[in-house]
């Protein structure tokens, strides 16, 4: 029995040493990416959702207590503002979205046809893209200043307005605003995405099809796009993600005003968890804010992902 048992566990030894030796190389270069991971990405997930069931303010002199889901209750049923913001974020992340393809698929039509400089065009068109939000959100300020701001010079001159628009101050044109600086920062990066799909669709076919007498139209239709499903279907899951977790813009634009106007979730996070220092309503809204795109890309996976599984 002495034997069998000493026998037995020899053979673990050896069994963990050759697995030792087979994988753990592996599993070390594996190990900073999951430390990153735990330390940066499920320790203040983790910590986000612990916080939001505690009254926890850094102004307050009332000590941290365990609350539960109060927080969630008061935003979910009494905070006048909080669905407000969430139409805002749903107008902000869809009509992002939406502008942005409209966008991307015209310009890779036009980038993966045999234009003259197409390399240069092609370069340019990421410079947005690969340009610092904050950067680019203090650039379309100017632009929009409501005095010596270009949009309303060369708006003037002409002859579309008569009058200057305080572009991010007015409650009507703001949105407008927003939505167009999204789309020019955000398109090259899903132009880029369907271009690396469309050169990869085969010459025969779309020679074959125009020798059937397909028109161009017809074979974007019918050839092109459906083609380009699988990489629309998930460059617009990224750009949902990314919209709605977009809040350096907003905030380098407009604060969120005027007001509370053109706030959206993550912004309502900043303002309670650093402007108002209420660390456990600034959790609450995060944990909901989490909850809410995970919804949204539940919906869009629901609707759009069952031709491109």
């Amino acid at each position: 029995m002495f034997t069998l048992t000493g026998m037995g566990r020899g053979e673990d030894t050896m069994l963990t040493r050759k697995f030792i030796k087979s994988y753990g190389f592996g599993y070390l270069l594996l190990a900073p990416a999951v430390l990153y991971l735990v330390a940066f990405q499920f320790y203040p997930l983790f910590e986000t959702v612990r916080l939001s069931l505690f009254d926890y303010s850094l102004i307050s002199n009332r000590a941290m207590s365990f609350i539960g889901l109060d927080h969630y209750t008061y935003f979910l049923t009494e905070d006048d503002r909080f669905w407000k913001i969430m139409r805002n974020s749903l107008v902000w992340v869809i009509g992002s979205t939406v502008f942005q393809f409209a966008v991307a698929i015209p310009a890779a039509l036009i980038l993966n046809a045999k234009i003259r400089s197409r390399g240069l065009w092609r370069g340019l068109m990421m410079v947005p893209w690969v340009s610092p939000v904050v950067i680019i959100g203090i650039v379309w300020k100017w632009i929009y200043d409501g005095h010596n701001g270009i949009a309303n010079h060369y708006l003037s001159e002409w002859g579309i307005i008569r009058e200057s628009i305080v572009w991010l101050g007015d409650d009507f044109w703001v949105w407008p605003a927003l939505l167009l600086t999204s789309v020019w920062k955000g398109f090259p990066y899903i132009a880029l995405m369907l271009l690396s799909g469309l050169t990869g669709i085969s010459k025969e076919m779309m020679e074959a099809a125009e020798v059937d007498g397909a028109t161009g139209w017809q074979r974007l239709v019918r050839i092109v796009l459906p083609l380009l499903k699988p990489i629309m279907y998930v460059t617009g899951m990224v750009s949902i993600v990314s919209s709605w977790t977009k809040f350096e813009m907003i905030w380098a634009l407009t604060n969120g005003g005027p007001g509370f106007e053109t706030s959206i979730l993550p912004t309502y996070v900043y303002t309670n968890a650093f402007v108002y220092y209420d660390l456990g309503r600034g959790s609450a809204i995060a944990t909901l804010s989490m909850l809410f795109v995970l919804v949204l890309v539940a919906i869009y996976a629901g609707l759009f992902g069952r031709d491109n599984e």
